[in-house]
């Protein structure tokens, strides 16, 4: 696993042509024709199990960028100490403003999982991006929930996300930005 600076996520999302808001962070993915909306579980036991299906629907992938675009919305509920405990495991010493980015290689999805599971459990902004543009991607919000979209040619995935966690398949995106 590699940690990424904000520009080099940037870059990253501008290599798959992953749209950008006026901040210069992924545009959530319900602007994707379609999508999933699902709670995220209250029930700590059934969140391994639903962060597992994140990272098994989001193939095809050689790599996948976990980015944390917030992470002090919830900070009474956050365990900063473990989260750097676990970054310095896979020594980076950085702080998270300065390298949000979390780019997992395929072989690595178990780490990824774990790093999902914490950006849920701490009410962090994540955007899950994988290198195969267009087949799925997902956010997880610090308002619990999450979105999981895919294009035209892969609604599937978001009919087995809505199967497997809950939600409404929404065909359709939002209206534009203003």
């Amino acid at each position: 696993m590699h940690f990424l600076s904000p520009s080099e996520c940037r870059d990253w999302c501008g290599a798959r042509r992953i749209p950008l808001d006026a901040n210069g962070t992924p545009l959530p993915p319900n602007r994707e024709r379609y999508y999933v909306r699902a709670p995220i579980p209250r029930d700590f036991t059934q969140l391994l199990p639903f962060c597992r299906t994140f990272e098994r629907l989001l193939q095809p992938r050689r790599a996948c960028l976990l980015w944390i675009t917030e992470s002090d919305i919830w900070d009474s509920n956050t365990n900063w100490h473990l989260y750097y405990r676990l970054r310095q495991s896979y020594g980076d010493q950085r702080q998270l403003y300065d390298a949000p980015g979390h780019l997992f290689l395929n072989y690595e999805a178990s780490d990824m999982v774990s790093f999902v599971q914490l950006a849920a459990l701490f009410g962090f902004d994540a955007h899950l991006i994988p290198d195969v543009t267009g087949y799925s991607r997902a956010f997880v919000s610090h308002d619990e929930f999450v979105e999981f979209s895919a294009n035209e040619a892969n609604p599937e995935l978001v009919n087995e996300f809505a199967a497997t966690v809950g939600g409404s398949v929404i065909t359709g995106p939002l209206p534009p930005l203003n």
